[in-house]
């Protein structure tokens, strides 16, 4: 796979797991096992748009169990014979690969992911300015024979944007008293962040951290 990779240095690493929940995009070649009609293929791209259930495949780094994920868009881009070049937007944690054959085994033919590219992660779109990896070695570079640290803060972007995406919630102290009003405020945040993700599909989705700082307020 290549694409989108976002890189996180120091503090901004703290960043990193908000980021990793929040949407992606990929570009993908598939390749059907016998030849279909593009219309044929086209209609059934469509059925997977929305909520599907997803095991991971046999080779993952998560557990084999049954999940539900969200298709945003799936869009038919060109097909030529049996490679069919497809745009998805999926929820964090979508097994492209196992979409590819998910597909296939709905088409009757069968079908392998052959590329693919990351295009988009949370608020990182590929062609909105990203540094690529030549960039930075070139910087690194200049830094070694100039000793400026100017020329490297050059391709790094700041740690805001890693969580633009991120809902916020702010309190006042008094309210840190009542446990119950802890929980009024929880509930109303989830709600509002279901809202967010349906009209904002690349937004994070930062429960996990909401999560331990009110466990460690009940403690």
């Amino acid at each position: 796979m290549t694409g989108v990779l976002p890189i996180a240095s120091e503090d901004a690493t703290k960043a990193i797991q908000a980021l990793l929940l929040s949407g992606k995009e990929y570009v993908c070649v598939m390749r059907l096992h016998h030849t279909q009609p593009r219309d044929r293929v086209e209609a059934v791209l469509g059925e997977f748009q929305g909520t599907i259930f997803q095991r991971p495949p046999v080779r993952s780094s998560v557990k084999r169990r049954l999940r539900e994920r969200t298709i945003y868009y799936l869009n038919l881009l060109e097909m030529k014979e049996r490679n069919v070049l497809f745009k998805v937007g999926c929820q964090s944690g979508t097994y492209i690969r196992k979409l590819c054959f998910d597909v296939g085994e709905v088409l009757g033919c069968g079908a392998h992911m052959q590329e693919l590219r990351r295009t988009r992660a949370g608020p990182f779109v590929e062609d909105e300015g990203l540094t690529t990896l030549y960039d930075l070695l070139y910087c690194a570079s200049r830094r070694q024979e100039t000793g400026n640290e100017e020329v490297v803060r050059e391709v790094f972007q700041p740690m805001e944007k890693a969580q633009a995406g991120v809902k916020k919630l702010a309190t006042k102290r008094s309210s840190e008293k009542s446990s119950n009003q802890w929980k009024k405020l929880w509930n109303s945040f989830q709600k509002s962040m279901s809202v967010t993700l349906r009209s904002q599909p690349f937004a994070m989705e930062p429960t996990w951290l909401l999560q331990e700082f009110f466990q460690w307020k009940q403690e």
